[in-house]
């Protein structure tokens, strides 16, 4: 009898106990999640361009050691289909010491440029995992069925939206880790409306310039708040310093504590870093630190959607020769911009050398004329040689898009007209959707000597910042094929304007 009573005073407890996690629990503590993976907070995020074509590991050590199974992991791929929507697929398990998930999630995430700098990004996820109990050690031989255990051995469909509004650095973000759910066992929602788990975000980016050997370094300070079913709402702050070389990050949730953390990026494909958050209110600050680790490799070259041009193939067609840069310079010698000033000089050498013998016979009076004749001689001249050069070039591209071939090697564009600009050839360095970078970008160039000048194209948005104009297609390609002139490394390519 004895017993009997132990066994039902057992049960009993265990019912109670696990009375208030009926549902199963949704929230993967991603709170953290800031370089990699970050799809799995807000899935808009995976339109960062740091994400483009990468795979992803992030794992989580919650109150326990870190050579211990880790409570939740993700392996993800994330993919840029083109510079304003993303995709991804990958691979979740989330352990919270009652469940155990296991299963699969695809992202997908699209951003509408709304002009001004700003845009709206739209996305979501959708899982679908099996849900076992992570433990069955209370479960009797009897026939007797808790309620509880009904979920076990389920297959759930769960679908996260995002949303996000960003202007000129700023963003705001919301999202939900299940606003729609479905278990296939019971036929029916897996969560009640009282459980969804909803996140916001306030955040905002700017560059910043570190010591000389890293490029490419901003800060992102964001404040968010997290609703978790039975619990009072979370509240928190994430610090991030990246750069191309490595990321540092720190944060505070109001109720996991504080956390730090560090990473590094190896051979420009290569990330590691790893993260440690303490917990210091409560019963929180007794258990041990959690951990998490991240690994990404990058399979190919970023999209930069702060102005980089993202055809690869095309953007490495411009990478001249050894020799065609040595008969580049030679050739910048003798003329420092095109063929046009060449035979301006020829032109004047000419002048020259008739004047010097004019005024060996003639009067001063008569040199006088003669000089003011072979100024307005030499500026018709002039003319003329520019108009026929001009005309030459502008009928051998005609010739090139008649004949079905590109009008240049490597990457290319043109336009009818653009208001306030003149026709010609500009030779352009790079793009970008936000004045900050774009100045940044120039005051850079005027440090290495070069008058960079912009102009803006209202069809995609965007600020062209161009290294100089030339009237000709050939003036351009020599400046281009030698790295304007040895004084550009980076990838520059044509845009043209053909008429004003």
């Amino acid at each position: 009898m004895n017993t009997k009573l132990l066994i039902l005073f057992i049960l009993l407890g265990v019912f109670f106990s696990n009375a208030q996690e009926a549902g199963l629990p949704t929230d993967f503590r991603q709170h953290n999640i800031s370089e990699f993976n970050a799809s799995l907070l807000n899935p808009v995020y995976s339109l960062d361009p740091i994400n483009a074509h990468s795979i992803a590991f992030w794992s989580r050590y919650q109150w326990q050691h870190i050579d211990s199974d880790p409570s939740s992991w993700m392996l993800n791929y994330t993919g840029k289909i083109n510079d304003r929507s993303s995709i991804g697929i990958g691979f979740i398990q989330h352990n919270t010491g009652v469940f155990h998930n296991s299963g699969g999630v695809v992202n997908y995430a699209y951003a509408f440029n709304l002009g001004y700098k700003m845009s709206l990004s739209f996305g979501f996820n959708l899982f679908g995992f099996t849900s076992q109990l992570a433990d069955d050690h209370y479960q009797s031989n009897e026939p007797v069925i808790l309620p509880q255990f009904q979920v076990s051995d389920a297959f759930i469909l769960q679908f996260a939206p995002g949303v996000r509004f960003e202007i000129d650095g700023f963003g705001v973000g919301f999202s939900s880790d299940n606003l729609m759910d479905y278990n296939f066992n019971t036929n029916k929602s897996n969560s009640d409306r009282d459980e969804r788990v909803f996140t916001g975000t306030l955040d905002y980016q700017f560059p910043i310039q570190l010591f000389n050997g890293v490029s490419g370094a901003y800060l992102r300070p964001m404040v968010y708040f997290r609703s978790v079913p039975y619990e009072d709402t979370q509240m928190g702050l994430n610090v991030l310093l990246s750069s191309d070389s490595f990321w540092v990050q720190g944060g505070y949730n109001s109720f996991y504590g504080v956390s730090g953390g560090i990473g590094g990026r190896f051979f420009k494909q290569v990330s590691l870093g790893a993260l440690v958050e303490f917990g210091i209110d409560g019963l929180v600050k007794q258990k041990d630190p959690s951990f998490e680790i991240v690994a990404a490799f990058s399979l190919g070259k970023q999209w930069v959607s702060r102005g980089e041009v993202p055809e690869e193939e095309e953007l490495n067609e411009l990478e001249p020769t050894k020799k065609e840069i040595r008969v580049a310079k030679r050739r910048s010698r003798k003329d420092q911009k095109n063929y046009d000033k060449e035979l301006v000089f020829e032109v004047q050498r000419e002048k020259n050398r008739q004047i010097k013998e004019w005024q060996k016979t003639e009067a001063l009076l008569e040199v006088a004329k003669l000089d003011e004749q072979q100024r307005m001689d030499s500026q018709k001249e002039l003319k003329g040689t520019s108009a026929v050069t001009i005309r030459a070039d502008q009928e051998r591209i005609a010739e090139r898009k008649k004949a079905g071939k590109a009008v240049t090697k490597g990457h290319y564009e043109e336009v009818d007209k653009l208001e306030g600009e003149k026709a010609g050839f500009y030779l352009i360095a790079n793009i970008y959707g936000s004045d900050t970078y774009r100045d940044l970008f120039i005051k850079s160039l005027a440090g290495q000597g070069i008058n960079a000048k912009y102009f803006f194209v209202p069809k995609q948005k965007y600020d062209y910042v161009y290294l100089e104009r030339y009237d000709t297609l050939r003036g351009a390609e020599e400046a281009r094929d030698s790295k304007y002139y040895g004084n550009y490394s980076e990838r520059i390519w044509i845009y043209r304007i053909i008429g004003e």
